[in-house]
């Protein structure tokens, strides 16, 4: 962990790109949440750049889930080619921001780390330092699974600070609730099975992700052959390296393993598969584009249907259903379909 306000700035080598890496104190202070930053060189600038920042879901951080080098570039790269300032955010416990100590044993010391709640407080952070750094009176945000209930959290409560909302592979309510109402769906079945023992006082700090357990949940609801074209193997290595590169205590275990924080699951268990949102969407404000893979089975498309329609204060917004993608989507060969959508809905003139 660097000390706090260090940061790195570089060129991307063979590109007009530059990168930087940096921290910004949350709540408390002792927290330190990691950004990466991407935009144009000076010399290539496209004046006025429209501020985006990038939130993750519940597994991988913000680096590995928008900025790992596979062929054609990032997202982050994408964002940034396109005139973007352009952020990724490490919630706490993700990536390279602060982590408790990692401790598999259930205790109140070692309370599943990074609830919502929390999650949002590190984007509030980020978003003000974006902001005063910026001189910008609000930015993008584009939210990934998990990451969309962070920034339709955030997004209620701060809709002056928010221009547009993009909610990538969106999360809802589990309706109806896991436990009342059978036979399971293959989504609510995943949810299930993720969640383990429904006790929140049951779970550790962490869990620990193998690149077998990625593999396996990435590519649910696919055969092996579709699966190595939507992600060639060498693909899925470089991918996989990169997301341990930001976990060295995990990438040095037999086998590797990225620390995934159990907040999000004590989140589930007490709220979405009960029933209960985290947030109300009818208080977004802002234009919202929902845009999802067919074959996502995370979040599928019944969730992100029932998602769109609570969104009545939204002055404008877009459901979209892109296809040949899982719900990983951003990582796979169709990727530039959805970098190219969301794109569009960010940069277009709208009614």
């Amino acid at each position: 962990m660097r000390k706090k306000g260090a940061k790195m700035t570089k060129t991307v080598p063979s590109s007009n790109l530059i990168c930087e890496d940096f921290y910004v104190p949350s709540e408390p202070s002792s927290v330190q949440i990691h950004l990466r930053r991407k935009c144009l060189s000076p010399e290539v600038s496209r004046g006025n750049r429209a501020v985006t920042i990038f939130v993750h879901g519940a597994t991988f951080s913000g680096v590995s889930a928008f900025d790992t080098p596979l062929r054609g570039g990032s997202w982050l790269d994408f964002a940034a080619a396109h005139g973007h300032d352009v952020y990724a955010v490490d919630i706490r416990g993700y990536g390279l921001s602060s982590r408790p100590p990692i401790d598999d044993e259930a205790r109140p010391a070692n309370r599943p780390h990074a609830r919502t709640a929390e999650a949002i407080l590190d984007l509030s952070a980020a978003v003000d330092c974006v902001l005063a750094r910026t001189g910008a009176q609000s930015v993008n945000l584009v939210g990934w699974s998990w990451g969309t209930a962070i920034c339709g959290g955030y997004t209620a409560r701060n809709n002056s600070k928010v221009r547009r909302l993009v909610m990538y592979a969106p999360l809802w309510k589990i309706s109806p609730p896991l436990w009342t109402a059978p036979p399971l769906s293959l989504a609510e079945k995943m949810w299930m099975s993720a969640l383990g023992p429904l006790m929140v006082s049951t779970l550790s700090s962490y869990r620990k992700v193998t690149l077998k357990d990625a593999r396996r949940r990435w590519f649910r609801g696919v055969d092996a052959s579709t699966a190595q074209l939507l992600c060639p193997e060498d693909e899925i290595n470089q991918w996989w390296e990169h997301a341990l590169s930001t976990d060295p205590l995990g990438a040095s275990q037999t086998p590797p393993v990225l620390h995934a924080p159990n907040g999000v699951l004590a989140d589930l268990t007490q709220y979405w598969a009960a029933g209960i949102p985290t947030y109300e969407p009818q208080g977004i404000e802002v234009p919202v584009l929902a845009i999802l893979g067919e074959w996502d089975v995370d979040t599928p498309v019944r969730m992100a249907s029932e998602l769109f329609e609570r969104l009545t204060g939204a002055p404008y917004k877009r459901l979209e259903v892109l296809g040949q993608g899982t719900h990983s989507m951003c990582l796979e060969v169709n990727r530039f379909e959805l970098y190219r959508r969301v794109e569009h809905f960010l940069s277009a003139s709208l009614p």
